[in-house]
């Protein structure tokens, strides 16, 4: 799929944009501060899903100015689509002239992939990043998973609740057994989602790593659960999960925390076999990143028909010419926003469409 023009007014320091992109390489160039990571927050709020920079719909919208709006019009495989977004205290979406109960009724209709400097937490933080990163990475491709996700969630927080009331409430340990057998089942899903999508990601991402790297590097990729599980059967690991549990109990008592399960797991992400969080360059880390984003778009291609849009923003920095060149024009067959400050990284585009953004106008 792609973006055959986007018109944006109001938005965050946007009063008026609208442009044409190129069906691939589109560089958008400017100095920090006049709208070009905007442009692409815009770009990305058609998914359906919240911004990737704030939860609070307000903030998107001018501060002069009463509510935003932006529209699109974007060709899939199946039809040209025209889509917009009114945002005031929160966001309404139409599409194909039809009003959506909800934007994310846009979830399955329009694809996009974002890389940002946030995204770089993925290597650097803690596991909370990584486990959010491949939730959200699932849930775009399999919908039903945010649903056993939350359902999940739920019982922990049931759970919880009731190893915080047990000291006051002694009877209430008596149904230990049922919440730990339902929260085996429910986390048995997750994982063994979780553990599927690793595998497709492994192969796409090392690909594009190595493309980065030109060859040079090896990335791998590790699920890490903290149920030991053998099989990766879902009553295997159902079963393995609720000994887990039960071994815990006498310390989960008394911390009042399940210390168990997929909401405890993580990625280990490694580069030639050493840990890329601990032991990676910058350049390294941004590049392991950006292969994590890019393989993520590689899935939803294979398993939805659709290349997603690319959103790469402030990708250049760090990345040596050999890593910007791959980016700039390797990346053929889906189109691809790139923001970037250096004028002299535009000059190395062999092909595709420049923009220049200026005090939130686009001048060139």
């Amino acid at each position: 799929m792609h973006i055959e023009e986007i018109k944006i007014e109001n938005f965050r320091n946007i009063g008026f944009m609208g442009i044409f992109p190129h069906k691939e390489i589109n560089v958008i160039y400017g100095q920090n501060g006049q709208g070009k990571t905007n442009l692409l927050e815009a770009i990305w709020l058609f998914t359906g899903c919240k911004s990737f920079r704030t939860s609070k719909d307000r903030e998107l919208v001018c501060f002069k100015s009463e509510n935003a709006e932006i529209s699109t019009s974007f060709q899939t495989s199946l039809r040209e689509n025209t889509a917009s977004i009114f945002i005031d205290k929160k966001r309404t979406a139409s599409l194909n002239g039809v009003k959506l109960s909800s934007p994310r009724e846009l979830i399955g209709k329009y694809y996009s992939v974002v890389f940002s400097p946030v995204h770089l937490s993925l290597i650097k933080d803690g596991p909370l990043n990584r486990r959010k990163f491949l939730d959200t990475a699932i849930s775009q491709i399999d919908s039903v998973y945010a649903k056993k996700l939350t359902y999940f969630n739920h019982l922990i927080g049931q759970k919880n609740a009731l190893l915080k009331n047990a000291a006051e409430n002694p009877s209430l340990l008596d149904t230990l057994d049922i919440w730990d057998e339902k929260i085996a089942l429910a986390g048995a899903e997750v994982i063994v989602e979780r553990i599927n999508y690793i595998k497709m990601l492994q192969n796409k991402a090392s690909l594009i790593y190595g493309g980065i790297s030109g060859e040079t590097e090896e990335l791998k990729i590790k699920y890490l659960s903290n149920v030991p599980y053998e099989s990766e059967e879902k009553q295997d690991i159902a079963e393995i999960y609720f000994k887990n549990m039960q071994k815990h109990r006498p310390n989960d008592l008394y911390l009042k925390n399940t210390s168990s399960g997929p909401h405890r797991d993580d990625i280990e992400i490694l580069i030639n076999g050493i840990s890329a969080r601990k032991f990676g360059s910058q350049g390294q880390q941004r590049s392991a990143s950006l292969s994590l984003k890019l393989g993520e778009a590689e899935i939803i291609k294979n398993l939805k028909g659709e290349h997603p849009i690319i959103l790469l923003d402030d990708v250049m920095s760090e990345l040596d010419h050999v890593r910007q060149n791959y980016i700039l024009n390797k990346m053929s067959e889906k189109q691809v926003f790139i923001t970037c400050c250096e004028k002299e990284t535009v000059s190395r585009l062999n092909a595709g469409k420049v923009f220049k953004i200026e005090k939130g106008k686009a001048v060139v």
